[in-house]
């Protein structure tokens, strides 16, 4: 009976699909749509302010890690986390917009700062559908805060993705 429960536990922790992940790559983290950052409904994010990246509209309410690395920080509220990853990419994932007025509520990490991951690996469930009920859109950004540094960032996957598709990357040119 222990097998079962905790062998259920571990195998929600993964999403089915496994990846090599390419050098300054981001894979999606969510099942669903993804839209231009200028779209997003937050000027901090639509303006670039925070780094390059897209919008999800998520049509299912885990967060999967779209990289490999190390979590450099689980924001207290759980909507929203960072990720090093090897090849110097600083990622941000920030689940819904204003989203930390929630204070935590409908947010549920799975990781610590400090804990090595795996593309696909679970970090987050969210109760999408209660956070809409309170009024706040649940757009999933997804950044790398330090892309200028990185290169050019191609053009961005648009349109609908499931966990672990290719998002973007950025190309060096020196």
């Amino acid at each position: 009976m222990l097998h079962r429960l905790f062998g259920e536990r571990e195998k929600n922790r993964e999403c089915e699909k496994k990846i090599v992940c390419e050098k300054l790559t981001v894979y999606s983290p969510v099942k669903g749509v993804v839209i231009p950052l200028k779209e997003v409904e937050d000027p901090v994010f639509s303006e670039g302010i925070m780094g390059n990246g897209v919008g999800i509209q998520p049509v299912a309410d885990q967060v999967y890690a779209p990289v490999e690395g190390v979590v450099a920080a689980v924001f207290p509220t759980g909507h929203a986390l960072g990720i090093q990853t090897d090849d110097g990419m600083e990622v941000l994932i920030h689940i819904g917009i204003n989203t930390v007025e929630l204070e935590g509520k409908g947010f549920k990490a799975f990781v610590k700062e400090g804990d090595r991951i795996k593309a696909g690996e679970l970090l987050i469930e969210f109760k999408r559908k209660w956070i809409q009920e309170q009024g706040y859109p649940v757009t999933v950004v997804v950044l790398v805060s330090n892309g200028s540094a990185l290169g050019t960032m191609t053009e961005p996957t648009l349109g609908y993705v499931k966990p672990l598709d290719l998002l973007y990357s950025f190309q060096n040119h020196t």
